[in-house]
């Protein structure tokens, strides 16, 4: 089994990526995979007040032949 993260990561100053920048990487990197099987996805988060907000995704998957 495989896993491919991606991640997004919060600024306390100045200009993060989105969610929707992160939901666009996931669905090109879907799309450009040919004969993959997903088996789970996972997501987490963390931050605080303190503290950028950061939120992984992680994807696992088997090749399919």
């Amino acid at each position: 089994m495989k896993v491919k993260i991606f991640s997004l990561c919060g600024k306390l100053f100045g200009k993060s990526k989105k969610s929707t920048d992160l939901e666009e990487e996931i669905n090109v990197w879907m799309e450009s995979q040919h004969g993959i099987k997903v088996v789970d996805i996972k997501q987490t988060s963390s931050g605080g007040s303190l503290e950028p907000a950061e939120h992984l995704i992680s994807i696992w998957y088997e090749t399919v032949d």
